[in-house]
């Protein structure tokens, strides 16, 4: 690929590199917030960047979510978890404080482009006792606001035969069996204590039994071509945050390329923030005939794969927008992950 070096291209780099710097949106992360500072500290968000608060400010979605919703909702009025307790689970509880910002999304890409990306900050209103489950010594699950609000989607957008990697306290499955459009919903489930803790202390409380169906085994066992294809919709939750959800999704991709449409990868935004902008450093580099190179073996890594994948691409740039469609195309994305640069 070339790029043909433009005053408006020169412009967007720089706004770029501008927006990458900027880490004023993380110092909202537990910040108080009252009703009497909720309008001005909104103000303040809208100065670092947030764009859900760009617009009239009467059209300004709240900072608070309210804690009683969540406790009355589907899955948390149903199923009781204060029950677990066995030779290697049990359960306990943990005060999640009022009144503070806290990350209830993944990360939301600039509506721009520009490496602008965000995330939705959130604070309860009141203080919420959320249930804590422990894997021997280690906290397992946190059924907390967060999980739900970055779930929840996934469930709505399921529908026909299910697929799904990861079981955990069957909360996707719970909501996935909520929607008219779901018939089963097959589970991939590599712990055998976690199978055996779900279906004698949770599967009981669940009122679609029948259309449930748990597979023992490893994810990369499944992840393949004839094991999936028979499925409507798959949706894989195997790590615990974008840190280790990058390395699992990468290698899961390398194995097998699944239809993009069908397939969904829990918080796949924020696994995949750094992409975006070192394609944009990659742009960057070959405007100004330089070789750009990292210390952290995954960012070096990644940063072979973008040239490789573009590498094969003939056109010639000219105009802003076909550099933002290369940057921030989900399609485009899980292409040069799934590469592997160990190949000839």
């Amino acid at each position: 690929m070339k790029i043909q070096q433009t005053p408006e291209i020169d412009r967007f780099f720089r706004r770029c590199m501008n927006n990458m710097k900027n880490e004023n949106k993380n110092r909202f992360l537990d910040m108080k917030v009252t009703p009497k500072n909720e309008k001005y500290i909104q103000r303040q968000m809208l100065k670092a960047g947030f764009q859900e608060f760009e617009g009239s400010e009467d059209s300004w979605p709240s900072l608070f979510i309210q804690s009683q919703d969540f406790m009355l909702s589907p899955y948390n009025f149903n199923i009781r978890l204060d029950k677990i307790e066995n030779e290697e689970f049990r359960f306990s509880s943990e005060l999640l404080p009022a009144n503070r910002l806290f990350n209830v999304s993944g990360i939301i890409f600039d509506k721009d482009r520009e490496l602008n990306d965000w995330m939705q900050l959130r604070a309860l209103d009141q203080p919420y006792k959320a249930a804590v489950l422990w894997q021997n010594n280690d906290v397992w699950m946190l059924d907390a606001p967060s999980e739900s609000c970055t779930i929840d989607p996934y469930a709505k957008k399921a529908h026909g035969n299910v697929l799904t990697f990861g079981l955990g306290i069957g909360y996707f499955v719970f909501m996935a069996l909520l929607n008219p459009e779901v018939e089963s919903v097959t589970i991939i489930e590599k712990s055998t204590s976690v199978i055996k803790m779900f279906n004698e202390y949770i599967l009981p409380q669940f009122p679609q039994k029948d259309k449930i169906k748990i597979i023992e085994g490893d994810a990369f066992d499944f992840f393949n071509h004839k094991f999936i294809d028979p499925f409507d919709y798959v949706f894989v939750d195997i790590w615990k945050s974008g840190d280790d959800g990058f390395l699992i999704i990468e290698k899961l991709l390398q194995q097998y390329f699944p239809p993009f449409d069908k397939t969904d990868f829990w918080i796949e935004s924020s696994c995949f923030e750094f992409i975006p902008a070192l394609i944009l450093l990659y742009f960057h580099s070959i405007v100004n005939h330089k070789v750009e190179s990292f210390q952290n073996q995954l960012y070096q890594r990644m940063l072979s794969k973008i040239a490789k994948y573009f590498d094969s691409d003939d056109s010639l740039i000219s105009d802003v927008d076909s550099l933002k469609d290369r940057m921030y195309d989900p399609q485009i994305l899980r292409k040069i992950i799934s590469l592997n640069t160990n190949k000839r």
